[in-house]
């Protein structure tokens, strides 16, 4: 596969994995177990977009003439990172 063939599958995979988490938490949230598996999908579906995300500013970053982008692009991920590991969220 070439890159915008890997990227466009990516995507396709992280909305699936969006659209099966929904689906899963409005038909069976009633069902306790199935919420950790709701979580873990949609975790999946965030980081494939966030690495996704990551590729395409990696190639904006390094086009720059400065380095300065490419060292702002690296504690931009670093920090993504470190708060999925973390747990933290937006919610």
């Amino acid at each position: 596969m070439k890159g915008k063939s890997v990227v466009n599958f990516l995507s396709y995979i992280a909305i699936a994995f969006v659209a099966v988490a929904l689906i899963l938490a409005r038909v069976f949230g009633w069902i306790g177990g199935l919420d950790n598996v709701v979580r873990a999908m949609e975790l999946i579906a965030q980081i494939i977009a966030y690495a996704i995300t990551a590729v395409f500013a990696f190639y904006y970053a390094k086009s720059r003439k400065q380095i300065g982008w490419m060292i702002a692009y690296v504690i931009f991920v670093v920090v993504i990172v470190v708060f999925l590991v973390l747990g933290f969220s937006f919610k």
